[in-house]
Order: C-alpha cells, then structure tokens, then sequence
C-alpha cells in the first residue's frame, strides 16, 4: 500500500508538471476513476497548483524522487533559507496528497476518530444542542426526532439540518439557540427558508418565526449563510463586533468571541457591514475583517473561507496561530508556542477535517521546520531542531 501511495502521489505530481507517459496515463486514470473522492482530490490539486505556482520552491521538486527524499530536501531548505521557512505553500500541496492517500483504504472514506494521545478519545460528528425559551436544551443529532416531536411539533431533525416548518411570520419574537460544541457542526434552516451551516463551537440565537419588518438573528463563532430573498424584510446577523444586513445571499462569517480580528467573506450577491456609524458594501469575492471598529476589505481566494462547510481546513497564506486556531476548536486541544516567532509562520493548502490530530500535526511537521508536543489536551509548538 505504501508503494503504491508513493507511485501515484509520484504520478500525481508529474501530472500536474507536464504530462505522463501512456502506461502511467493508464494507471492515473483507473486510480481516479476508482472513486468519487479521488476525482475531487485531484480536480483540487489542479487548483491549488495553479495558484502557487509563482513560488520558486516549486521548481525544485522531481515527480521521480522518493516521498521521503523530498521531504528531506523541504526539511533542509527551510533550515537553511529562511525565505522558505515561513511558506510552504508547495510542500502543503504534496502533502495533501499524501494525507488523503494514506488515509484512505480501496477508495472508500475513511472517518476515524480523533486522538490526542493514547486513552484520550475525541468524536467528531453531526451535533448540536437546542437550547429552549425556558432554558430547557434538547441535545440534536441522528436519532433523536421523536424528542423533538413531544416538545417542538413544529420542528423536524433529518440528522444533519434542523428544520423550523413555522409560519414565516408571528405576533411577537420566542427565540431558541442552536448551540454547536468542539468537533461538531450541524446545519438549520430557519422559518422563512434561510439555511444556516454552523461550525464547531458556535452558536447561534434565533426566533421560531420571524416578526415585524426585519429578520435578525445572533452568532458568535462561524456560520455559512443562505439567505432567502425578502425585498420587504432585510436579514440582519448581529455579531459582537458588527452587524450583517442582507436582502438575499451566501455568504460566510466568522465572528469568535476571542479573536482580534472578525471577518465576513461574500460568496455571492451583496451585504452592508454595519460597523458604528460606518457602512461598508461587499461584492462577491470580497472579504471585509473587523477589528478595533474598523472595517478593511480585500480580495480572497472565498474557498478558503467555506472548505470547513466540506469538512475540509483550506488556507491561503495564513498564520499559523490563526490555522491553530481552528484546529484547537475542532480537536478541543489547546495550542503553546515555545517561540513567539512561530507564531508568523506562513501555510497554505487544504486537508481534511475528518481526521487524527495526530496525522494532521504530522503533516504540518513535514511542510515546515516545526515540532508538536502533545500532554493530554495541550500541545506545545517549537522550532524544528535539526
């Protein structure tokens, strides 16, 4: 299995630079056609190529070395040029990969539980809890619809969205909370037919059906938005820092309580960031970030900001205390740096979310000159020390 790992991450990588003879053409084909999975792993190498490739790292790698020759060559460049070491960005795409090869078998998905050491056992999935008027909390998830049934009639579980069959309009506002824990996510569809995608260790505060001439709704973490048209009632999120006011649109937010910076990127249509007295317009490709009350807007790679709703970590230049960020909510760990220095490393890439810390970590051992030290619940990040 390790061989023929190798082989097609070898073929895989020759792909993408040039071209591969007939016979290596042949196996490529039947390893894609094998499943779905491999189909969308290449089609997003394809697209993580074109976009790094400026970086002269790049033209340093040879489809025919060896995988551990390679990686030995990442490890020596970035311990010698610190250009490198702070972007990794070709090493990642590699690495990815490897990281769904390897943890994949017959081309089935594999979804194991996290670990963070050995006993300490952590489960992802499909969960939330519904916190009621009264304080009452309904735990949701796969199975619990007759839960519902006896205390929200109104209300349907299909295992992955909680649906609200409320009437759009009400005489006065009862508001629920959806409220997601560390390793989960879960997806709602309000009363008038907007979907909300929340993820791990968020929350959201929301009425059964909505009353008067807005809709307005509370998040604190991140929420991929769906909103359904109403010219006649705009849809307000309110976060700690801002609000969002749209009439119809997708877009995603991420407005958690203990980072410096909040940000709203636009997939598609058109959205007022409501800052003070400040009002700043997005169109679609556009990403504004909130902090100290000011609002900044730029262009991004809007995938990067919506892989987590495909259960996937994507990131473009980013730091890589803010990468560890969201790592720590997903696996419920909490990160140290040994070097205030490291904070600032540089990653882009992708990798699946349905997986170990531990092969997760490993990865990102491999793409830069950093070392991970798990105790329990907290790992401590230092320089790579040769």
């Amino acid at each position: 299995m390790k061989k023929e790992t190798e082989y097609i991450i070898q073929l895989i990588v020759k792909r993408l630079q040039g071209g591969l003879s007939p016979e290596e053409e042949t196996f490529f084909t039947a390893w894609k056609s094998r499943s779905k999975a491999n189909e969308v792993l290449y089609e997003r190498l394809e697209n993580e190529y074109e976009e790094h490739t400026e970086y002269p790292l790049y033209e340093q790698f040879n489809a025919r070395r060896s995988w551990p020759s390679v990686m030995k060559d990442i490890r020596k460049r970035h311990s010698i040029r610190r250009l490198y070491r702070g972007v990794a960005a070709a090493a990642i795409v590699l690495l990815s990969v490897s990281s769904y090869l390897m943890f994949s078998t017959g081309g089935e998905e594999v979804l194991p539980v996290a670990r963070v050491e050995s006993g300490n056992h952590f489960s992802f999935g499909k969960r939330a809890s519904l916190i009621l008027p009264g304080g009452d909390t309904l735990l949701i998830a796969p199975g619990v619809a007759d839960t519902l049934d006896e205390q929200l009639p109104f209300v349907s579980n299909n295992g992955e969205t909680l649906i609200y069959h409320t009437p759009r309009t009400a005489d006065s506002l009862v508001y629920n909370t959806l409220k997601i824990p560390r390793g989960g996510a879960y997806s709602l569809q309000l009363s008038d037919g907007t979907k909300v995608m929340l993820n791990s260790d968020s929350r959201l505060k929301f009425p059964q059906s909505f009353s008067g001439d807005t809709r307005e709704v509370y998040l604190e973490g991140e929420g991929f938005f769906q909103v359904a048209k109403d010219a006649e009632k705009p849809f307000i999120v309110h976060c700690e820092k801002y609000a969002v006011r749209v009439l119809g649109t997708t877009f995603n937010i991420s407005a958690y309580r203990n980072d410096e910076v909040s940000m709203t990127t636009l997939v598609e249509g058109r959205v007022n960031i409501e800052c003070g007295n400040t009002v700043v317009a997005l169109t679609p490709g556009l990403m504004a970030a909130v902090a100290d009350s000011k609002v900044t807007t730029r262009e991004v790679n809007v995938e990067s900001y919506i892989s987590w709703t495909r259960d996937q970590f994507s990131f473009s230049e980013e730091r890589l205390e803010d990468l560890l960020k969201k790592i720590s909510r997903w696996y419920d760990v909490e990160f140290v740096f040994d070097d205030e220095e490291i904070k600032d490393y540089k990653f882009s890439g992708f990798m699946p979310r349905y997986e170990s810390i531990d092969a997760i970590l490993q990865i990102m051992e491999q793409a830069a000159n950093v070392t991970f030290k798990m105790n329990n619940k907290q790992i401590v990040v230092y320089t790579h020390q040769e």
